[in-house]
Order: C-alpha cells, then structure tokens, then sequence
C-alpha cells in the first residue's frame, strides 16, 4: 500500500512540532517540508536579545538535518491550496510549480504589522525598521553604528525588549506608543511597575499618544505624534504581529483578520490542517477569538494538528494567552485576560493583589514580586499578572489552572514546594489569591 504524502507548509515553531509529532508517530512516514528559508530553523524570539549583545546571532539559525530524518525540502512560499485537485501552489523566485498532498498542515506563521503611520513604507529598511528575521537584525546592527538617537513605536513585549537592547548599545531611546505599556496584557496598576523600570534605565516612554506621519530632514527622521515632534537616527517598529495567510484567500478559505479559521480539530477543510500564528485562536476561557500569537501556543497546536492529520483524535482547547518577557533584569509574566479585556469581553472581575519579597524577611539576598490574580464573581480563574522575580514560573501554575477552570478556592488548596532559598511557605500566589477569595463575599 502507497504511503500518504504528508505535506508541512512552513517550519517555524508550530511546523516543527507538526514535524517531530509526525516522525514520533511514524518514523518512515513520507514528509515534505515547504519552507523558504535557506536554514531549517530560526527562533525569532531571540532577536532582542542578539541585538543587545547577550546571544549571539547564528546560534539563533539551526539545520535539523531534514534529509537524514527522510524529510524533502522545497523552497519557496504557498499561493494557494487546491483541495479539489490536492494540490498545493508555490511560488519562489518569480516561478511557479505544484506539489501533491493527501494531508497538508500550513503553518506559515506572521509578518510584521506596521501602524497606520503616513510614510512609514517609504522608509522601511532604509532607517525603519521592523525585527522579525535575522535579515532585519543585520540591517539595525548595520545601521546603529555611530547612531545616538533611537525610537520605537510600540510598548508591548518585543518594543520594550527592543528598547532596552538600544539603551544597551549606548543609544538614547525613546518608546512612542498609542495606548500603555504592555497594553491588553497588564493592568494599568502593574503597568506602573514597568514604567519605573524604564525610567531608571534612561528609557524615556511616551504614552498614550499615537503616530501619526514619518518624515525625513537632512538626514534625521522626524517622529511626529498627535502633538509633539520627535527627532532619531533610527525608528524601529514593534507593534505587532498579522497572520501571514494570504493563501487562504487565494484558496476561498474562511479567514478573519486574525487568521484562517480553524476548528478544534484544527482543520481548515478535509486533510487540511493550520496551526499557528496563521490561524485566529481562541481563548480557553469563553472560546471567543483570542489574536495572540506565542510561540508556546503554535508548537502545541502543531502537535494536535499532526496527530490528527495522523489519523489520531486530538483537541485544541484555546488559549491562555501566556507569556513572559524580559527587559533587563525585570521578569513580566501574564495569562489569560487583563481586567478590562475581561469586562470588555463580559465578565464582572474581582483581583486579589501582593507586592512583597519572595523569601522569608530574614533571608538574604531577598527579591520582590508583584503579583495579581483575577477571578469572576464565582472565583473562577480568569487571569494572572507577576512583575518581579519568579513570575514566569508562578504565572505557569495560573495558566494550568485557568486551561482546567478552577477556582481561586481550589488554588488555595494546592501544596507547593518550600523552602526558605526559594520561597515563602504561604507563597504568594495563596496570598494574592486569599485577597480576591475575601472580596467575593
């Protein structure tokens, strides 16, 4: 019997999953890869950090050796998918062929999102810039040299992280963005924490005031806001990320804005399967559209998509919407919704809030954490903030407990590893969570 012809379109994080997955499976399992990339891998979430100096930009490029795991390799990006004829179209250098399929799973990830800003594409790498590929990188590493002055447009996770790596090089920076830092992500309250780290750090922050237009004067760019001017050598762009799905038109395929539509089998149509940043998630939490796109979620969906595209019966459940950044030496994690994403979205909050250090007070060496845990009216889960030492790793046990709908009651009855190097024996998840369990009665 003829072996199916398992087709992966793109191979970042969701695709490699897909990949692995499929191999785990079936190791003889006929696997095409449609990628166009010169390297197998590149992890794009390390781009800050290479640009501050603190990895280095090549670990950041990986082969997996596709040719020794039996796995083809075709360079070049999809059109469209033909599910009538099984048959999917790539263009690379101006050409176009066809390749066959009986399963395709199109992981083909994000392009960058400019903001609404007149000029903007009139300059872009050619002194604005965005940060999504190792190209852009050495195309801002290039062009910082003998550079002062810097803007970035955008506060969220990667501006921040940006900015900093700027401040790094010796640049003065200055973050322009429309709403507040790390906005939808964290309250107003804990957003106050990050503004005095970029304060003390020689980060200025410009907030709540949007871009509007992008000039060029004698060689300086003029940064104009809806009321003031801002001078740079250089302008990056941070805000955000859009599907890259334009094959789903192509195809007819049912898309949104936020990507192609999915269900929780993650199938776009019979044998065809998306994972990714190319689909429009959903959160775990009411099942409506969620657009984040994270990396932990696209490797988890390009698992359920290739063990379904395997025959086997798996889930997508939605999101959380958990992530950590860091900026310097300060860790910022979240999960689930904010409060006003929440109550845009329908739900009464209630938020149970602590600021103290992580360790017994007679420890030395003692850091602090801010942490914020957010219930509905029932005391069901529905989000975590941390700002502080340890909040990646507090902030994972809230997002656990959010994608299996427990209650800050049930949290409270979890048992935690202690000791006094690590952690309080109240830790302060119990306690933030104690406060919002009182403020329900």
């Amino acid at each position: 019997m003829e072996q199916k012809k398992l087709v992966i379109a793109g191979l970042g994080s969701a695709g490699y999953a897909a990949l692995v997955t499929i191999k785990r499976i079936n190791p003889k399992a006929q696997v095409v890869v449609i990628d166009p990339k010169d390297n197998d891998i590149v992890h794009p979430c390390g781009l800050p950090y290479a640009l501050e100096g603190k990895v280095n930009e090549n670990d950041l490029e990986q082969d997996i050796f596709l040719s020794r795991m039996n796995v083809e390799k075709i360079k070049g990006i999809v059109h469209s998918v033909d599910s009538a004829k099984k048959e999917i179209v790539v263009h690379h250098n101006d050409k176009r062929h066809t390749v066959p399929y009986d399963t395709v799973i199109l992981c083909t990830g994000y392009k960058p999102l400019l903001p609404p800003v007149n000029n903007i594409e009139r300059y872009i790498n050619g002194g604005v810039y965005t940060l999504a590929s190792i190209a852009d990188l050495q195309r801002i590493k290039n062009d910082i040299q003998g550079k002062t002055r810097a803007i970035v447009i955008g506060a969220g996770a990667i501006g921040l992280e940006v900015a900093y790596a700027l401040k790094e090089k010796g640049l003065l920076v200055t973050v322009i963005e429309a709403k507040d830092v790390l906005p939808n992500a964290i309250d107003s309250d804990m957003a106050e924490l990050v503004k005095e780290y970029c304060h003390s750090n020689d980060i200025n922050l410009v907030l709540n005031s949007a871009v509007k237009l992008i000039e060029k004067n004698n060689g300086t760019f003029l940064v104009i806001t809806q009321d003031k001017e801002y001078a740079a050598d250089i302008v990056i762009a941070a805000t955000g990320f859009a599907p890259n799905c334009e094959w789903a038109v192509h195809s007819s395929f049912e898309a949104s804005k936020w990507g192609v539509i999915v269900n929780d089998s993650l199938e776009v149509e019979p044998s065809i399967y998306a994972a990714g940043d190319c689909i429009q998630n959903w959160s775990v939490i009411d099942k409506k559209p969620f657009p984040v796109k994270l990396a932990t979620s696209a490797y988890k969906q390009g698992i359920i998509a290739a063990e379904n595209a395997m025959g086997l019966s798996s889930i997508y459940k939605g999101t959380a919407g958990t992530f950590v950044t860091k900026v310097g030496d300060l860790e910022i994690a979240a999960t689930g919704f904010s409060t006003h994403v929440a109550q845009e979205r329908g739900f009464s909050v209630i938020a149970g809030k602590i600021s103290a250090t992580v360790k017994p007070e007679y420890f030395p060496d003692n850091e602090r954490l801010t942490f914020k845990v957010l219930c509905d009216t029932t005391g069901k889960l529905i989000g975590a903030q941390a700002i502080g030492s340890g909040a990646a790793a507090r902030i994972n046990i809230i997002s656990l407990a959010i994608e299996y709908g427990l209650t800050v009651d049930e949290i409270l009855k979890f048992e935690m590893a202690y000791c006094p190097a690590i952690g309080e024996v109240n830790d302060l998840i119990f306690k933030a969570c104690e406060f919002a369990k009182r403020r329900m009665k």
